[in-house]
């Protein structure tokens, strides 16, 4: 639910806050009026709280004060009212009831120091940087009946437009806020020229990537199956097959990834070495895309290995026999007889095997985090990115974060995958039916 609310909303980098959020943010901004005093200023903590503190201030015509945490700023010399004798720089070392804060100590706690607000309105104090503090005043007012926030420093009137505060002008105030945008995210999807070239080239990388896996891990899993199946020891040589399986697929990607290492992998040294040349694995779009293939058959074909096994036994025998005696050759009972009858089994399988590889968001990110960049993109974008991979790029892993985007990419994706599921369940019925 949270994620269809988004696709509807601006979220998104720069307009991440509410509404109201990015008013209170506003209204605690301060500036320094042109009557505003300044002074310089050393911060004292006290000695029975460590959220207490005061400042002496020295101003530009060498008067001082004193100045607390919600308590008025009032003039102040050595040696009276608890001040303490003065240090060759006429700097109290100590006032009663609270210890002078060392250099390092001021350095380390400027941030905080400069959250707190000194004095009583209208005169609140704040420091501003580690030599200096001033008389502050609210910059930006808020008027809910106009809906509409003053520039008390400039004049300038600030109106909210599409999630961010923007004068007459177009000059906008940052943060924006989350706003509604109905339908607008579907429609940049469907119909940005800018998403247009590079949703055309993930789109058609994604269809055949998810195919080719799947296509090749299963022509390989069942090449083998049928290859070892009368073998003798052919348990042994199983147990072989199958070690990729359970090896985690983060560790088999990131093997892969150092193997294929331009600078440093053993392959590429390999191939160097026996053809003078080896193929650019990570920086070359086409022979990253045919690593991303070989890698995920490395990774699938012994879950389609077992399942041919599977299958195959399940086929009878004597029809194989039958088609022998008739004169079939050995294709020609593979062709006609195994393979159709094999295809009835795992269909199923295959399709499922096709939705988990159309969204397989980890072989894509880990092995090479959708790289290489498209050249000339108005948007972040890999050759090798599909979509699952480009919505984690727009919306967590670029400058331009996009979050309402993200989330509208990731509603299409969703009712793709349930079409396909949709799908299966019908095509498993009917050969359920067929079989009965």
């Amino acid at each position: 639910l949270y994620t269809i609310y988004l696709s509807t909303t601006n979220a998104g980098y720069g307009h991440i806050l509410t509404k109201q959020e990015a008013v209170d943010f506003l209204e605690s901004q301060q500036y320094v009026p042109q009557s505003g005093q300044q002074y310089k200023w050393t911060a004292y903590r006290s000695l029975e709280s460590t959220d207490d503190y005061v400042l002496w201030l020295q101003a530009e015509d060498d008067t001082t004060f004193l100045t607390g945490i919600g308590t008025a700023t009032q003039p102040a010399s050595i040696g009276e009212d608890g001040v303490g004798a003065a240090d060759d720089k006429g700097i109290p070392t100590i006032i009663q009831g609270y210890q002078r804060l060392e250099k390092r100590d001021t350095v380390a706690m400027i941030d905080q120091l400069g959250e707190l607000e000194f004095g009583v309105a209208p005169d609140i104090i704040r420091i501003t940087s580690l030599t200096a503090a001033a008389t502050t005043q609210q910059r930006y007012r808020y008027h809910s009946d106009s809906d509409t926030l003053t520039d008390a420093e400039t004049g300038l009137i600030y109106h909210p437009e599409e999630g961010v505060f923007t004068t007459d002008d177009g000059q906008e105030l940052p943060p924006g806020f989350r706003v509604g945008v109905g339908l607008d995210n579907f429609e940049r999807f469907f119909s940005s020229s800018a998403l247009r070239g590079p949703l055309v080239r993930i789109i058609s990388w994604n269809f055949a990537y998810a195919i080719l896996s799947v296509l090749c891990s299963f022509a390989l899993g069942l090449f083998i199956a049928v290859l070892f199946e009368t073998l003798p020891g052919r348990q042994i040589i199983r147990a072989l097959l199958i070690i990729p399986y359970p090896i985690p697929a983060l560790v088999s990607i990131l093997i892969w990834r150092n193997l294929l290492d331009p600078d440093f992998g053993a392959l590429v040294s390999l191939q160097n070495s026996v053809f003078g040349t080896a193929p650019n694995w990570l920086t070359d779009p086409r022979w990253t895309r045919i690593a991303i293939i070989i890698i995920n058959m490395w990774l699938s074909y012994p879950y389609f290995y077992i399942v041919s096994s599977g299958a195959l036994q399940a086929i009878p025998t004597d029809m194989m026999d039958a088609a022998a005696v008739d004169g079939a050759n050995a294709w020609q009972r593979f062709s006609k007889i195994t393979l159709p009858l094999l295809l009835k089994i795992v269909s199923p399988l295959l399709v499922a095997s096709f939705a988990f590889n159309f969204n397989n968001f980890n072989l894509i990110y880990i092995f090479n985090q959708g790289n290489p960049p498209i050249a000339g993109s108005p948007i972040p974008a890999g050759h090798t990115d599909i979509l699952i991979s480009f919505v984690y790029r727009l919306a967590f892993n670029s400058a331009i974060s996009d979050y309402g985007l993200g989330a509208s990419i990731s509603i299409v994706l969703f009712l793709f995958i349930a079409a396909i599921t949709w799908g299966q369940f019908r095509y498993t019925r009917v050969l359920e039916d067929q079989t009965v």
